[in-house]
């Protein structure tokens, strides 16, 4: 459930940064992409990246929960469970716990990992 609550709060803000925030619109200049965030147990959400916006939906791209349409994603982070993205996502050195975390393969990224270094910068402008 915490989880759940950090990836909802993080597309909140990345929605609001991309209405409100010019050096997070600047970052998302010629972008048009879908990042899944999700774990093995369940929890899951995705976030559509286009025309200088960011919006987020509960559930996999592929399977949505409602509002998106069904596309499959860019990139997907997967986490080997909810309580692994949660301290990941909240952890001091959250690319330090990421890189451990994919060496460690409690985290598998799918699709092109340069876009994970581009998420996390997004995330540090938030």
């Amino acid at each position: 459930m915490r989880f759940k609550i950090v990836l909802w709060v993080l597309g909140f803000l990345m929605e609001r940064a991309s209405k409100k925030n010019p050096r997070f619109q600047k970052k998302l200049e010629g972008m048009d992409l879908t990042l899944e965030v999700s774990s093995e147990d369940g929890t899951a959400f995705h976030y559509i990246v286009k025309d200088q916006r960011v919006l987020s939906y509960p559930g996999r791209a592929s399977a949505p929960t409602f509002l998106s349409r069904v596309h499959e994603p860019t990139m997907a982070i997967k986490f080997k469970n909810s309580k692994t993205g949660f301290k990941t996502f909240t952890s001091k050195d959250k690319q330090f716990a990421m890189m451990s975390g994919i060496q460690n393969k409690n985290i598998s990224i799918e699709g092109n990992p340069l876009y994970l270094g581009w998420f996390q910068g997004l995330a540090n402008l938030i």
